[in-house]
């Protein structure tokens, strides 16, 4: 912002964004001070619409519009042309993309004197993570870079797999700060040159990461800000490698306290799903439930459906120490004519069915 022309600061500033962005513009337009338009989707966590109004002066509106990332930028977009507002991208900026590059520049300074293999970042319109590659691939070209993105909002992925930018259907917005349908054009060209893959994360492995940094360094990070740590943490597992140095950038920490409950009962990737079909019958459960112990039951959700039998949702962790556990405990329920079905990656079950079981209300 401070590199526009004097006329444009005079008319003022447009952005749209679910987080730091906006809260970076706000505070810009305030020591600036000149008029800034901040476009929010209505969804955006309050945490954040407040920290923008917080940074932000008199000068600093906040528009709620649209149900996602896309529909607020047709908001800001409309001003720009409209009321003819300086568009502040939030990615798909050559400003922007090097400063957010910068943080690649205090990452190696930081490990001069030791050796990175891989810097895993957060990736939404790909800004950062443009930024980021494009810097240290000058730098120190053998430090590989991985771009992580919700497995329900991966546009960089499908982009950098078509051979050009795509735009999404749909996308999730667990992992708000990062839900976009379409990625920049600037960044997808600095990131089909040099990044070196991309990783893909479901919920239930974001809350994990979540978990995970809360357990390592008491921080409560968002979704979005804690994408790159899921993303190394999979990308080990998957490689099975040790030995190696990997940084993963946290970007964010805009938490809405009312959503931990949600990543807490995510969080435990040691957790298995079954739905199952029990007799209406004295007994059934004490049956059904003798097949599971000593198992852990994490949850437990039923409700009253006809004369003959019920629906069931359980969740339980099967013994660490033995092998293919939860296989055989399924074997063993359908093998006693409790049928069973596994929704451990069932996202509709786990985020809706589980508050639904067992019949009508």
């Amino acid at each position: 912002m401070a590199s526009l022309p004097p006329s444009s600061i005079s008319r003022g500033v447009v952005a749209c964004s679910a987080g730091n962005h906006a809260q970076g513009v706000a505070l810009s337009a305030k020591r600036l001070g000149c008029r800034a338009v901040i476009c929010m989707p209505l969804a955006t966590p309050s945490i954040k619409v407040n920290a923008v109004r917080a940074h932000g002066g008199e000068t600093v509106e906040v528009r709620l519009f649209g149900n996602n990332y896309d529909e607020a930028a047709g908001e800001a977009k409309r001003l720009e042309r409209e009321d003819g507002l300086a568009m502040i991208h939030p990615f798909d900026d050559e400003h922007v993309i090097a400063g957010q590059g910068t943080i690649g520049l205090e990452i190696l300074k930081k490990c001069v004197s030791h050796p990175v293999d891989a810097i895993f970042v957060c990736c939404g319109g790909g800004g950062m993570l443009a930024g980021i590659a494009t810097y240290v691939k000058q730098v120190r070209p053998n430090v590989q870079v991985f771009g992580v993105e919700a497995a329900d909002a991966a546009g960089m992925t499908a982009s950098l797999a078509a051979g050009e930018v795509v735009t999404l259907p749909s996308v999730g917005l667990f992992a708000d700060g990062a839900a976009v349908k379409t990625i920049g054009s600037e960044t997808f060209r600095l990131c089909q040159k040099y990044v070196d893959g991309m990783v893909t994360v479901d919920t239930d492995q974001i809350c994990n990461a979540i978990k995970l940094a809360y357990n390592d360094a008491r921080v409560i990070l968002e979704p979005a800000g804690a994408l790159a740590v899921a993303g190394l943490k999979k990308y080990i597992e998957e490689n099975n490698i040790s030995g190696s140095t990997f940084v993963a950038i946290t970007s964010g920490a805009n938490m809405d306290f009312n959503r931990l409950r949600v990543v807490s009962e995510r969080a435990d990737d040691s957790e298995r799903t079954l739905q199952i079909t029990i007799p209406e019958t004295p007994g059934s459960f004490r049956a059904m439930y003798s097949k599971i112990w000593p198992r852990n039951v994490t949850e437990f959700s039923y409700r009253y459906e006809s004369n003959q039998e019920a629906n069931v949702f359980v969740s339980f962790q099967p013994l660490a120490h033995v092998e293919n556990d939860f296989e055989e405990v399924m074997k063993d329920l359908n093998g006693n004519n409790f049928n069973c079905t596994d929704l451990t990656q069932n996202e509709l079950a786990k985020t809706h069915i589980r508050h639904l079981a067992g019949g009508r209300s």
